[in-house]
């Protein structure tokens, strides 16, 4: 596991905190767990965006 950089202070609403509580599979998971998963799947979405922006630019550009 990379190693993990000074706590950061987050405030959600009702909503956000109720919908985050939802994800934490019952407890299992901590509130910061589910949010460090929810950062990576996000950075993972954007890393394959680019990567097909890219695919899609270099196809455009051999015709």
């Amino acid at each position: 596991m990379a190693p993990l950089m000074t706590p950061l202070s987050v405030q959600f609403t009702p909503e956000q905190q109720a919908w985050l509580d939802r994800r934490t599979r019952g407890g299992l998971l901590s509130r910061s767990s589910v949010i460090r998963l929810i950062v990576a799947e996000a950075m993972e979405r954007e890393q394959l965006i680019s990567a097909q922006a890219l695919q899609r630019q270099g196809l455009h550009g051999q015709r």
